[in-house]
């Protein structure tokens, strides 16, 4: 398995690894906040931006046999956010209730946006790839941690992340609707960079 960074003709599969890994957040969002408008629609013109932190340049791919099998979106926590165009978009009654993921932030540390694997390739190393692939980023970037957010009630991820170290740092309590079927809260997690 080889990771590269991601490319513009990544774009099909940055959108669908960050819808993955969304669990309905994006759908929640974005999908019809503004006539016609889809999530997919949404994060392709995130992706798409360079002042985007979803900008394709903050990506990282796994390939296994010529296809994308994982992705990792990493960046500053500093450049945490929603593309400005989103926020003129998203109506408040949406976007207020998950605010604080894309606001609250711990200062000096990597924050990995997006974390996912091709369910066909799960148990088989790739998450872990892409985490020691983000401590090699937060190193170079002279990042003292590693922050993510994620459900309290994702059991396998939340024992991926805690076998590397990620201990909870804060809780945000985010309203369950159709699209956001978690119960628990969005877990905001932190691993130092040895």
């Amino acid at each position: 398995m080889d990771v590269r960074i991601g490319t513009a003709t990544d774009l099909d599969d940055l959108v669908r690894f960050l819808l993955m890994a969304g669990e309905g957040l994006f759908e929640y969002l974005f999908d019809d906040a503004y006539p016609g408008l889809t999530a997919r629609d949404a994060l392709a013109l995130g992706v798409g931006d360079a002042e985007s932190p979803y900008h394709f340049e903050n990506a990282y791919l796994v390939e296994s046999d010529n296809r994308v099998v994982g992705c990792l979106i990493a960046f500053p926590a500093e450049q945490i956010g929603l593309p400005e165009l989103a926020y003129s978009v998203l109506p408040r009654d949406r976007l207020d209730p998950v605010r604080p993921l894309f606001e609250e932030h711990v200062p000096g540390s990597l924050y990995i946006n997006t974390l996912a694997v091709d369910e066909s390739m799960r148990g088989q190393g790739v998450g872990g790839l892409l985490l020691d692939f983000a401590a090699e980023l937060a190193r170079g970037g002279d990042c003292a941690s590693m922050t993510l957010h994620a459900w309290g009630d994702n059991e396998t991820a939340l024992s991926l992340y805690a076998a590397r170290g990620f201990e909870c740092v804060d809780k945000v309590e985010i309203p369950r609707t159709a699209q956001l079927r978690h119960e628990a809260p969005m877990l905001l997690l932190q691993c130092p960079v040895a």
